[in-house]
């Protein structure tokens, strides 16, 4: 087996047109170590310099970091730096050996994952990944009578992929699922809930991944700085297979050029930076993002 290493730097900046007198922020943007991503390097570097800054890990076992400026400032930069070692073994689905329609057993919303924590935590709906009605339409096509679970959520992501459009600004951390259902159209963020509300819709555990996909650049075409971008896809749990990453906006398998940073029951309990501001004027947000092989 060999391995690859990358070099990820996540610039987020925040211009205000007014002077800021107090910040207080919390960020999601330290890779996870598992056993196909070791941490090689982290680095978080926050302009102006805070007053108070600790690392911690949350609930879920990610790596996060506050930090507080209080002082009057006209601007914020924050620039998170790692390098991880990937291994390059090509993903395969494995088989469950279970079935999506076995009987289901509320015991199961008490029982516990690898990471030690109640799978309950995956399994009930959120307010990014609410349990519709609309999703019985949406899985029936895919329910055959004892469909095994991995085979059914490859099917769904593979769906996801051909029946929804990526359109980048259709939506926004605000927009319902409703909408994304409705208007089929979305991003990453979007696709993952989506495929996470129907699955625990018929009682299948999945959490949602943030993290950084390697882009390619077209032959004869040069990587441009900061054109990448954060990317978010989905992981499904099966006692015999663990957790299990599906993508539905590209309908791969996650493998070496997926960089894992956190994960949670959906995008609010992982965003790269979070926080609350006092002040006056309005802000301008700029996100650069570089995702390098060495």
């Amino acid at each position: 087996m060999s391995t690859i290493h990358y070099r990820v730097r996540h610039r987020t900046a925040y211009v205000y047109s007014g002077r800021i007198d107090l910040c207080h922020s919390h960020a999601h943007l330290a890779p996870r170590e598992d056993e196909s991503q070791e941490i090689l390097s982290h680095h978080l570097e926050v302009s102006p310099a805070p007053h108070f800054q600790v690392a911690r890990t949350d609930y879920f076992g990610n790596g996060t970091n506050y930090f507080a400026i209080q002082g009057s400032h006209g601007s914020l930069d924050v620039i998170s730096t790692f390098t991880v070692k990937k291994s390059d073994l090509i993903p395969v689905l494995p088989n469950s050996n279970e079935a999506w329609d076995r009987p289901w057993d509320r015991v199961m919303m008490v029982e516990i994952d690898p990471d030690g924590l109640c799978l309950g935590n995956y399994l009930l709906p959120t307010p990014p990944c609410p349990s519709l009605s609309d999703l019985d339409d949406f899985l029936k096509p895919s329910l055959r009578p004892g469909r095994e679970i991995m085979e059914l959520s490859n099917e769904l992501m593979q769906r996801i992929f051909t029946e929804f459009s990526y359109v980048s600004g259709a939506t926004d951390n605000s927009t319902p699922l409703q909408t994304v259902l409705d208007q089929k159209k979305g991003v990453c963020q979007d696709f993952a809930h989506v495929m996470i509300a129907a699955l625990r819709r018929i009682n299948i555990p999945a959490r949602y991944v943030s993290g950084y996909l390697e882009t390619v650049p077209l032959p004869g075409k040069e990587k441009l700085q900061g054109a990448d971008a954060s990317h978010a896809w989905l992981e499904v749990y099966t006692t015999a297979t663990g957790w299990i990453g599906f993508d539905p906006t590209n309908n791969k398998i996650p493998g070496h050029q997926h960089i894992k940073v956190a994960h949670g029951r959906d995008y609010f309990d992982v965003r790269p930076l979070r926080g609350t501001f006092i002040g006056s004027g309005k802000q301008e947000l700029i996100v650069e993002v570089d995702v390098e092989r060495l």
